[in-house]
């Protein structure tokens, strides 16, 4: 009788330590089959100098549909009603893209138009992207295209890149 219950006890630790196997290694498929990558750059003193410019590099793995998701932080000394980007993609070192971007940072009677309490608004605009032609290592390159250097009022801009299944 206690060789049974000893080799019940050991079955079910053996289950216990399988079980706890499984999880694990169903945890680390599901967060490497990441759909997105993230990136964001703060700038020193609230102050985008154009000549910095601001450069991403992300992995396209899968030749299949992105959004690309831009994410801007200004504060309350933001002096403009809109934000202009230049923007340029690379591949294999060749510019294959290059684009000016607008987006609204203010309504037309100055009320912010993105999230946030306090002396910060979160602002985020999304710009769909057509199928990556090929795989590999992609640069994105942002420099601001307003009048005013620096740009006083900006904190952080992000790019998100998604797989659009």
């Amino acid at each position: 009788m206690k060789i049974l219950s000893q080799k019940i006890i050991l079955k079910i630790l053996f289950m216990e330590k399988f079980m706890l196997l499984v999880f694990f290694c169903c945890t680390i498929m599901i967060f490497s089959c990441n759909t997105s990558q993230s990136f964001t750059h703060s700038f020193v003193d609230n102050n985008w100098h154009f000549e910095d410019s601001v450069v991403f590099t992300c992995n396209i793995e899968h030749i299949k549909n992105y959004n690309l998701e831009l994410f801007f932080r200004n504060n309350l000394d933001y002096p403009y009603r809109n934000l202009y980007l230049l923007v340029e993609i690379h591949h294999n070192q060749n510019i294959i893209k290059t684009d000016t971007l607008q987006y609204p940072i203010t309504d037309r009677y100055g009320k912010w138009l993105g999230r946030g309490l306090g002396k910060t608004r979160d602002n985020y605009f999304l710009e769909k992207l057509t199928m990556f032609e090929k795989t590999g290592k992609y640069k994105f390159i942002f420099t601001h295209g307003m009048r005013q250097n620096p740009l006083t009022g900006s904190n952080t801009i992000g790019m998100k890149i998604i797989l659009n299944d």
